[in-house]
């Protein structure tokens, strides 16, 4: 098999393939906790390790943004360096993922994310400029 189980699992469940670009894939499982993703990009026959709970992905600069805790965290996708960690007062529940209703990066190096703010549950919408290298 050339996808190995990440850490915990001894095998995998039927993939979800995203193509993202005609030659960038992302093979996401849904492992239970949270979904894991491979990002396989065919011109370089490059593939990454197992990145838990991706939310968007960046395939022009290779990046990805994850929930890591109560942070969302943009990483290379490769080589999984971080590039920038948002925190916020996100709505109160069990995974960041929930509080999290639209994100994408966009073509001007910016992401935008949709969320629910606080107690309140107040909507918000901002516009983050994200480095391509780690700071």
């Amino acid at each position: 098999m050339w996808l190995e189980p990440p850490p915990g699992l001894t095998t995998l469940p039927r993939p979800e393939v995203i193509w993202h670009e005609a030659t960038f894939a992302e093979i996401r499982f849904d492992t239970g906790p949270g979904p894991v993703s491979y990002f396989f990009e065919a011109k370089r026959r490059q593939l990454s390790r197992p990145q838990a709970d991706v939310l968007a992905a960046d395939t022009r600069r290779h990046l990805m943004a994850q929930a890591a805790g109560r942070a969302l965290v943009v990483r290379q996708i490769f080589s999984g360096r971080e590039v920038l960690r948002i925190e916020r007062d996100w709505a109160p529940g069990s995974r960041l993922r929930d509080a999290i209703t639209a994100i994408h990066f966009d073509p001007d190096t910016r992401m935008t994310i949709g969320y629910v703010r606080g107690a309140a549950r107040e909507a918000v919408t901002e516009r983050i400029s994200v480095p391509g290298v780690p700071r």
